[in-house]
């Protein structure tokens, strides 16, 4: 593995653990944080909290990637699929109910770079060779 991967992987999973804790454990801090108030109905605040507990657990299995140096290729695709998919949502939420204020403006953008990151590193083979992601323990 790559340094660059290494520390793309770390930043992935910063950012996934951080936002999921948030979202998981606290999302009223994180709402306030961008001058929102959290609704205080039960299904949209039970939604927020389920997502947020698979970007934590996402976060964690990327993060013992990097830590391990072991199915880095996985994590990438996993950082790219969360990210890129936020990211497309953030879009379709943008067609549906409008312009968003600048700070969901910045973590799209945020969003699709790490995204786009995770998917040029696969594309141009930063990660363990096959070889190695075949070879038993």
């Amino acid at each position: 593995m790559s340094n660059l991967v290494k520390i793309f992987l770390l930043v992935s999973a910063a950012v996934l653990i951080l936002i999921g804790a948030l979202l998981g454990f606290a999302p009223e801090v994180l709402y306030s944080s961008s001058g929102q108030n959290l609704t205080d109905v039960v299904l949209i605040r039970s939604d927020l909290r389920a997502g947020g507990m698979l970007l934590l657990l996402s976060g964690l299995v990327v993060l013992a990637a990097a830590l391990r140096g072991r199915h880095t290729t996985s994590a990438l695709q996993l950082s790219a699929l969360i990210y890129l998919g936020y990211g497309l949502g953030r879009l379709f939420g943008i067609g549906f109910d409008g312009a968003p204020d600048a700070m969901l403006i910045a973590v799209t953008g945020v969003e699709w770079a790490l995204g786009l990151g995770a998917l040029a590193l696969l594309r141009w083979g930063q990660t363990e060779p096959v070889a190695r992601v075949l070879a038993p323990n």
